[in-house]
């Protein structure tokens, strides 16, 4: 009988803690998120002056910007958005992703030392940026769906 008792106490156990559904509210969801994206901003180098921008400068912005965006990806994919919102939410990550992309494009051609061909990238990622800003004003939040 006891052991029935264990049983029955760790199934209700594993049903309330690990093995309900862990999706967030899409208020939650949308806060978490803005907390993510105001964290990249805050550790996103600034850019450099686009009137004497070197390509130099722009590979080590890249570099430096390519990490931050990688963890912000990751810590955003971690979150598990309420069902009747997970179709935009991936579509949100698949952007954010295509903008890792254009980043990695455009550092290097930076690389090469082809400015133009740098030039000739950022149309395209702005706008893939605004493309993910606006799936992200769909989800709620506020600071992800505003330019970094």
């Amino acid at each position: 009988m006891r052991g029935a008792f264990l049983l029955a106490a760790c199934l209700v156990l594993a049903a309330c803690a690990g093995g309900g559904n862990n999706r967030l509210s899409k208020e939650q969801y949308a806060q978490r998120a803005d907390a993510i994206c105001a964290r990249f901003n805050r550790q996103q180098p600034s850019l450099p002056s686009l009137q004497k921008v070197t390509a130099r400068q722009v590979a080590r912005l890249a570099d430096r910007t390519l990490p931050l965006l990688n963890k912000t990806i990751a810590d955003l994919r971690r979150l598990a958005p309420p069902k009747d919102v997970q179709a935009p939410a991936d579509r949100w990550l698949a952007a954010l992703r295509r903008l890792r992309t254009d980043a990695v494009r455009i550092r290097d051609r930076a690389r090469a030392n082809d400015l133009g061909g740098v030039g000739a990238l950022v149309g395209p990622s702005q706008r893939d940026e605004r493309a993910a800003e606006r799936l992200a004003a769909q989800l709620g939040t506020s600071v992800c769906s505003k330019p970094s």
